[in-house]
């Protein structure tokens, strides 16, 4: 034993008790590092399986020589634990779409006060929601504020417009499928969107169009609480609150065989129908005050105000498009305000109400058609399609069922004629 060891032992017995007291895992070594003590909270510390141990060390020096080591022992195993529930929370926050809530639903008349006070009622229960309105009343505004104000805000809220994918694609993006499921499946499968809104919410918007055996698939679904992905013989399990929306008159569907009376009576739990912007006039100069801060941002103006008489002369239309379309109207004003304006003039509303009503400018692309009219037959009937869509289109604000209607055409072949011309 050499006196070096001696000494670190002596002084070590003295501190015996002191270093037992400690609140800290203690451990000390002599010069050549072997270990020479360790505490009794050292011991405990290590007989827990889910330890992490860190490790303080510093010299023992007397008089400039090193005797040896005194090393202090940190757990972390619970702050781990608390940074990994933490990054669990921040994943799911960054999933979560808190895009609306009902601070974003402007209205004081009556009847659209009646729908906002019902769906906060709705939101804190977990009944399935069925939104009814006109295309552009804001139903999918409604159904994120719900969500956001329900206990699954913290959850997804994934939603899909059931219109505007072909039906033999639309079973796999509600259910996902497995690998090999079909040519040109995804390796390792896909999630569905059932499954991504696991534990939250999936909104249906359109839910009207879905055809006969997709309803008997979303039936199941809500009866069974599971899904069948693609090719799959395992049933998956899901958690999941469904809040539709529709301008269809399902009833009538129902009469005619169209839509299935169960599946109907399963989405219908709360109903909530939307009035249209003509039934509530009164509301759009608050929407406009509303509309106007955002905008003031993202087109890089200053407007202040508009003006009384240009909130009446908005008030004298119908708006078949509802607020999409006043929303469409009020980007054009803004668009084409000087850099400096401060106010929003009659003027500056009729100019931009023009654009969507004006006869002048209709029969100037009438006349254009017919000029610029091309020789070859697949352009022509292309550009005939193209300029027929968009008047139809223009003609009832953007709502594409009523234009499909004055077309003479199924809603998704206009979907599929849309992408395929670029409109």
């Amino acid at each position: 034993m050499t006196g070096s060891e001696y000494d670190i032992k002596k002084s070590m017995e003295g501190a015996r008790a002191i270093l037992e007291a400690m609140a800290d895992a203690i451990g000390i070594a002599d010069e050549r590092g072997e270990t020479i003590y360790e505490n009794d909270l050292y011991h405990k510390m290590m007989k827990r399986g889910t330890t992490e141990l860190v490790a303080d060390t510093r010299d023992i020096l007397v008089e400039g020589k090193r005797y040896g080591q005194v090393t202090v022992y940190h757990d972390i195993s619970e702050i781990n634990r608390l940074r990994r529930e933490l990054d669990k929370l921040n994943q799911k926050l960054r999933k979560v779409e808190v895009k609306y809530t009902f601070k974003d639903i402007i209205g004081k008349d009556p009847a659209m006060v009646r729908v906002i006070d019902t769906a906060k009622v709705v939101a804190g229960t977990p009944a399935s929601v069925m939104i009814r309105g006109e295309s552009g009343t804001g139903k999918e505004i409604i159904a994120s504020a719900i969500h956001n104000s329900s206990r699954r805000r913290n959850e997804k809220f994934v939603k899909i417009n059931c219109s505007s994918i072909p039906e033999e694609l639309l079973e796999s993006e509600l259910f996902g499928y497995v690998e090999g499921a079909f040519t040109g499946a995804r390796r390792g499968g896909k999630k569905g969107l059932f499954q991504e809104a696991d534990g939250g919410t999936l909104f249906l918007d359109e839910v009207g169009d879905v055809s006969s055996r997709m309803q008997v698939k979303l039936l199941r679904v809500l009866q069974e609480k599971e899904i069948m992905p693609v090719g799959s013989t395992e049933a998956v399990g899901v958690d999941v609150r469904i809040i539709c929306a529709t301008n269809k008159d399902l009833e009538k569907m129902m009469e005619e065989g169209q839509f299935r009376e169960d599946l109907y009576y399963r989405l219908n739990v709360f109903p909530l129908h939307i009035p249209p912007l003509r039934e509530r006039k009164n509301d759009i100069g608050d929407i406009l005050k509303y509309l106007l801060n955002q905008y003031n941002e993202f087109y890089g103006r200053n407007v202040a105000e508009i003006q009384d008489k240009a909130v009446e002369l908005l008030k004298d239309e119908d708006w078949p498009g509802n607020v999409r379309e006043l929303e469409n109207v009020l980007s054009r004003v803004m668009v084409n305000l000087a850099q400096d304006a401060a106010v929003i003039t009659y003027g500056d509303v009729e100019e931009a109400l023009s654009g969507i009503t004006g006869k002048e400018k209709e029969k100037a692309a009438e006349a254009d058609f017919s000029m610029d009219f091309p020789e070859d037959l697949s352009e022509a009937v292309k550009q005939t399609e193209r300029y027929c869509i968009q008047r139809a289109m223009k003609r009832h604000g953007g709502d594409k069922n009523k234009a499909a209607v004055d077309l003479g055409i199924p809603l998704r072949t206009l979907y599929y004629k849309c992408k395929n011309l670029g409109i």
